[in-house]
């Protein structure tokens, strides 16, 4: 993975680039700021120093993981639609986490794996790896794309899937395995004010 520094200054910019003076970088780093690259902080006069430092965008752009993609909810209760559509990027929480470039964030919503697991919770979940029994995963069932966050027990014999609530309000939910699909299994939790 590339460490990229969270703000530079335009001086150093143009010195590793050998360029003349900081004019030399000034129309490139407008574009970048007009389409969400890069900001700008700084300058405006003589001898005032610039920084410039990417946005999550630029990040992205040039393939630099700095934070944990939350693409989502997931409701830990009843099933829920799914939403994958990504909601921002999650800075600054990586060395409290172990977590991999493919894993993502998503909020939980509903109470169904209370007390472990609150909602407002965000919980890492790392996807194509296989469950274990008993272990948490964000669980798509049907095809419908409903969603849920369980604890998965797995029925070899019967070729079923039990979902499991930790809160016990909530019963048992037994499907065929042929419409369950695992989407990420748990892997860790950031609660908030915690």
């Amino acid at each position: 993975m590339r460490q990229v520094r969270e703000t530079v200054f335009v001086s150093e910019l143009v010195k590793h680039l050998g360029l003349a003076a900081e004019s030399s970088l000034t129309a490139a780093l407008r574009i970048m700021e007009r389409n969400g690259f890069a900001a700008i902080d700084g300058g405006g006069g003589h001898g005032k120093t610039r920084t410039v430092r990417l946005t999550p965008a630029g990040q992205a752009a040039i393939g630099v993981l700095t934070g944990i993609p939350l693409i989502g909810r997931i409701q830990a209760g009843k099933l829920h639609e799914a939403v994958s559509e990504p909601e921002e990027m999650v800075t600054g929480v990586e060395g409290l986490l172990d977590a991999k470039p493919r894993d993502f964030l998503l909020r939980v919503v509903g109470d169904s794996m209370t007390p472990e697991i609150q909602p407002g919770d965000l919980v890492l979940l790392r996807p194509n790896i296989e469950v274990e029994q008993g272990e948490i995963a964000a669980v798509t069932v049907g095809e419908d794309y409903d969603a849920t966050l369980k604890r998965v027990h797995l029925d070899h014999g019967k070729k079923q899937i039990t979902l499991r609530a930790r809160n016990p309000q909530y019963a048992d939910l037994t499907v065929d395995a042929a419409e369950v699909a695992i989407a990420g299994v748990f892997r860790g939790l950031i609660r908030k004010g915690a």
